[in-house]
């Protein structure tokens, strides 16, 4: 595994939060006014999971596991196997040095 400037850390970090914001799983990030480090919180595990190549199944499962007892959320109203594939391709596509 390649070492990571700290602006890339940055960057990586930034692009990760994007995402998940974009997946907005509680649906509150279209009001402008909303903190954007709602899902901070995935961020840094998510994160950890792809550097250590986690395979889809178990980011499903982690993914599966906060919405439902981080969040309080119903997990079957989700589409967790297409959010972490994206996760996937991104980390792969976009950091293809950063994980082992």
């Amino acid at each position: 595994m390649a070492r990571l400037s700290k602006q890339q850390s940055r960057q990586r970090w930034a692009e990760l939060r994007t995402l998940v914001c974009e997946w907005d799983p509680i649906g509150v990030m279209a009001d402008p006014d909303w903190p954007r480090d709602e899902y901070d919180c995935l961020v840094g595990p998510i994160l950890s999971h792809l550097e250590r190549g986690a395979s889809q199944d178990e980011l499903v499962a982690y993914l599966k596991h906060e919405i439902e007892h981080h969040f309080g959320l119903e997990p079957e109203y989700y589409d967790f196997p297409a959010f972490a594939s994206k996760l996937s391709n991104w980390h792969r596509d976009s950091w293809p040095d950063s994980h082992s």
